[in-house]
């Protein structure tokens, strides 16, 4: 073989080697370009399903500002009318105490005739054309002393009367009065609220046109560029998608619960507070922090749980952990489609805690409705931003996810109340 020949052979060769070096290359960018996106796509469909509770909740933000709205004017109603009627009372007390002060004189008058000035009795004799007619004119000066008398006395109860109702009034009046500026707290709380709420709307909608245009543009890139703007854009996601929720509870928290329970209800467990929602069902994920990228940051960690899952038939009634006001009551809907908890109740409990009952096939309970213990309160499905028929059952103190192991008895879901 010639020199010539070995030296083409060697140069094939090092264009093979070169070649499959390049589709290697190649293969490995379009795996990890392929991963990008598939990031990109998990990304886009949570900052999507936080869109839509977003909206809803902007929602739920405005139907609550109406009902304070008419709250507020029924309060305002009612001190208006408070207020005429105190302004009535007070003219009527004005006027009594007048007649009092004009019958006090009429019985001094008659006092005077009858006791103090001789002359009008002598008068009185001389003018009576007999000692008969005289005794009864004295006796008719008597009785109408004793009637003005009798009219000052019972003048002075209605005064007394009059002055315990007008307190009365007035003491009702100050009541509204608390009443109303605690309703216009409640509501600046939530226009404030709703302005975040709005910014956080705004801001998702900007991520997701970035999402979307990397989602466009991740093929043109190098795979570090890649993965670097798709893990930026995760982690900015995650932190407004936290920030929106947050939003959502603090919302519940401006709810103002009437009712609550001052006492247990009977056949309420006298060992745990809660009982399991689901006392036959399989608990499929724990609250706390977790490696799934679609569960939003929470504290110092990437990716936390804030309830607990557990999955049964679909159907399976879904009971009340607690005796407590049901504060909400519904459903997610964006656009004719549950998204979010999908159907879902919450209710307030003694002592500041809230569960949720989220993924709802349905719900039985109405707002302003007081459960007990163990009562059903809606049926296991799988609605809104669900994988199959399961239970997100959350509890908070206040607007703090709190685990609601230590509630709830021992061991898995059972029927154990103790």
């Amino acid at each position: 073989m010639t020199a010539g020949l070995l030296a083409a052979l060697a140069s094939i060769q090092g264009v093979q080697a070169d070649t499959a070096s390049d589709i290697a290359a190649a293969q490995a960018r379009k795996t990890v370009i392929e991963q990008v996106r598939q990031q990109l796509g998990m990304n886009l469909a949570e900052a999507l399903r936080a869109q839509d509770e977003l909206s809803q909740s902007l929602h739920d933000n405005l139907v609550q500002q109406g009902v304070l709205q008419g709250r507020l004017s029924e309060t305002q109603d009612h001190i208006t009318s408070l207020n005429a009627q105190i302004e009535a009372r007070q003219a009527e007390i004005v006027r009594t105490q007048a007649r009092i002060v004009m019958e006090r004189l009429q019985i001094k008058s008659l006092a005077r005739a009858v006791y103090v000035q001789p002359g009008s009795m002598l008068l009185m004799l001389v003018e009576s054309r007999s000692l008969g007619e005289m005794i009864t004119r004295v006796n008719d000066l008597r009785a109408a002393s004793l009637r003005a008398q009798a009219l000052k006395y019972q003048l002075n109860l209605d005064l007394n009367a009059m002055n315990h109702q007008l307190e009365l009034q007035k003491a009702d009046r100050d009541q509204l009065v608390k009443l109303r500026d605690s309703l216009q707290s409640d509501l600046g709380k939530l226009q404030d609220l709703h302005a975040k709420q709005e910014q956080a709307q705004q801001d998702l909608a900007q991520k997701i046109a970035q999402i979307r245009y990397e989602i466009y543009a991740v093929s043109s890139q190098s795979s570090e560029l890649a993965q670097k703007i798709a893990n930026l854009l995760q982690d900015e996601e995650g932190q407004i998608i936290a920030a929106a929720m947050q939003a959502v509870w603090d919302q519940v928290a401006t709810i103002r619960p009437t009712g609550l329970p001052t006492s247990q209800s009977a056949g309420h467990s006298q060992r745990y507070r809660f009982i399991w929602p689901l006392p036959h069902a399989t608990e499929t994920q724990p609250f706390g922090p977790c490696q799934y990228w679609f569960e939003p940051p929470y504290g110092s960690f990437p990716h936390f749980h804030t309830g607990i899952d557990m999955a049964d038939a679909e159907g399976t009634p879904v009971m009340a952990a607690d005796d407590g006001v049901v504060i909400m009551a519904g459903g997610s809907i964006v656009n004719g489609q549950l998204v979010g908890y999908g159907n879902y109740v919450v209710i307030d409990h003694a002592g500041g805690l809230t569960t949720l009952y989220g993924h709802l096939a349905s719900v039985i309970v109405k707002v302003g409705q007081q459960v007990t213990q163990g009562a059903v309160v809606g049926l296991e499905g799988s609605t809104g931003n669900s994988t199959g028929a399961h239970l997100h059952f959350e509890l908070r103190q206040g607007t703090t996810p709190v685990d609601p192991a230590p509630f709830l008895p021992t061991g898995p879901p059972s029927d154990y109340r103790g």
